[in-house]
């Protein structure tokens, strides 16, 4: 399949209808600012960075927990970051949102490309039975709770296997596939001689300590996000009840470039994030009015979602084979 066949969705009448959106202020909504992208980098970089430097000075469990719970927030924002990426909100041109995308991925050791393949089908056919991100729903099984809170609490390891190997082997035509398999040698060859000279120079633990395990501690935060994102949502519902909006503290919005307006994001995928906080300022009356799934509190969503678990539908959910394209 090519990105061809997994267009964003287009509403049947026109994006700003019922809005109250002018389409000068449209135009400015998606005004790309590459400066934003790339300080926002910078910040994410340095505050991982300077809680690695200070882990390898303490050794304490206790202090050694905050450092990794924060170095855990700055790949936290990286990962919002890349979410752009995907989108081609980042940065003007698609190859240098692809260089930015693939320069990240390097830093998790997740494929970029079956990311954002998956991405934009997930937004076609968002809670539906084709949605490629339905973990978080089905016929009410052990299996689906234990896919559920594995995907919440370990979705990061488990993407290492999903996008790098099950999901391209689903949804990938030959050609591609051919592609991603030499990407994945590639990323091989270069952790092996990574971890060949860390180990060389005795900093395999300092490897370890200071990037692998901010990896692990994002996962949980990222998974919470994750289904906030479509909590209280309506399988098969309209565009307003297949996502949610928590509007949060200006910081978290701040740090996580916006994306907390996870249904404006829906709504207007080419708006940037960092731009989505005002989206929403501009259109709430409209969401209020369609009784759209608009929160204030993200701790109370989180919590909210993790006890509700995933959602129950009569019908058989899976991450399904959508249909591919001869090569």
């Amino acid at each position: 399949m090519t990105d061809a066949l997994i267009p964003l969705p287009a509403p049947a009448t026109s994006p700003l209808h019922g809005f109250g959106l002018s389409r000068a202020e449209l135009v400015e909504l998606l005004r790309i600012r590459p400066a934003r992208a790339l300080g926002m980098s910078t910040l994410h970089l340095g505050v991982w960075l300077t809680a690695a430097v200070a882990l390898t000075r303490v050794d304490s469990l206790w202090a050694k927990l905050p450092l990794w719970l924060l170095a855990g927030s700055a790949v936290m924002g990286l990962i919002q970051l890349d979410h752009d990426a995907w989108h081609e909100n980042l940065f003007p041109r698609p190859w240098q949102n692809r260089l930015f995308g693939n320069a990240l991925s390097l830093l998790v050791g997740i494929a970029y490309e079956p990311m954002r393949h998956d991405h934009l089908a997930h937004h076609r056919w968002n809670r539906t039975e084709k949605d490629p991100d339905a973990y978080n729903a089905g016929r009410r099984s052990l299996g689906l709770s234990a896919l559920y809170y594995a995907t919440v609490f370990l979705g990061i390891p488990l993407s290492l296997i999903y996008f790098n190997v099950l999901y391209p082997l689903q949804h990938f035509e030959r050609s591609r596939l051919r592609r991603h398999v030499l990407v994945l040698l590639g990323y091989v060859a270069f952790y092996a001689a990574l971890f060949s000279f860390l180990s060389t120079h005795g900093w395999l633990r300092a490897a370890v300590e200071c990037w692998l395990l901010p990896v692990l501690f994002a996962s949980p935060l990222n998974g919470l996000k994750s289904i906030a994102d479509h909590y209280d949502n309506v399988w098969r519902g309209d565009r307003f009840h297949t996502a949610t909006t928590v509007r949060s503290t200006r910081l978290v919005t701040f740090l996580w470039n916006g994306l907390n307006h996870h249904l404006d994001h829906h709504l207007f995928p080419r708006v940037p994030g960092y731009n989505l906080d005002r989206l929403h300022a501009r259109i709430r009356p409209a969401l209020l009015a369609q009784g759209a799934c608009v929160f204030d509190s993200y701790l109370q969503v989180m919590w909210r979602a993790l006890r509700a678990g995933p959602s129950l539908v009569d019908e058989d959910v899976r991450l399904v084979t959508l249909e591919r394209k001869s090569p």
